[in-house]
């Protein structure tokens, strides 16, 4: 079984002090104009060095040793004295908070945190594929804004786990809810790519955010704090 460690971290949670950056990382952050890109970028950076530093069992006084580079494509690196680890990392964040999750094995992983509001009918006609409208349908009023998330992160999940992103139509995800439940009240679904087979999703609710982690081959699950 594929070893996978989350975590999720908010703003009030970030030090105050960056020394916990490489100095290439303090470079890269100086050169962000908009407060809000700034924020994030901070805010992934260090969710990602937790989950890391929990997975590889460092301890947290060598997370300057981990810097977090960027691919061609936009997926995160993660960079140990230098040189790649050999790990997946994915990140994520909304409205002050992210989300990361990182596995040591041979499989393709992404996640994503979205905050649960509102979403008309037109964005669910727009990118919901027939069997995923019908779905929202028939949840009930009262449920239809935590399914919709639901439903949205895990496309996002299973598009960054395939290094593809929004380039592509979100309706080439289908999302089936298997609607058993394991662990930490970790929902499970499957969604089904067009061309690219068939992957697993844990998703559940936490303080108002749907979080999802999409993978290729089952994985456990493990929480750092």
């Amino acid at each position: 079984m594929i070893q996978l460690v989350y975590t999720t971290q908010d703003w009030y949670q970030l030090p105050t002090e960056l020394d916990w950056l490489t100095s290439a990382e303090r470079e890269r952050l100086d050169g962000f104009r908009f407060d809000k890109r700034r924020r994030d970028w901070l805010l992934g950076r260090w969710a990602a060095k937790i989950a890391l530093l929990q997975l590889s069992g460092m301890p947290r006084w060598d997370i300057r040793r981990l810097q977090i580079d960027t691919a061609p494509d936009g997926a995160p690196v993660p960079m140990l004295d230098g040189s790649p680890c050999a790990v997946e990392l994915s990140l994520s964040h909304s409205h002050d908070r992210a989300l990361a999750a990182v596995s040591r094995g041979a499989t393709a992983l992404g996640c994503d945190i979205e905050f649960v509001e509102p979403r008309s009918d037109v964005f669910v006609e727009t990118y919901f594929t027939d069997l995923e409208r019908v779905h929202v349908d028939d949840t009930s009023p009262l449920n239809r804004d935590s399914a919709v998330t639901k439903i949205w992160s895990a496309k996002e999940s299973t598009l960054k786990a395939l290094r593809v992103g929004l380039k592509v139509d979100t309706r080439s995800v289908e999302v089936i809810d298997d609607g058993n439940r394991t662990g930490e009240d970790w929902g499970i679904a499957r969604t089904v790519v067009d061309d690219a087979g068939e992957f697993a999703c844990r998703w559940r609710v936490d303080r108002g955010f749907v979080l999802t982690i999409a993978t290729r081959d089952p994985v456990e699950i493990a929480r750092a704090h």
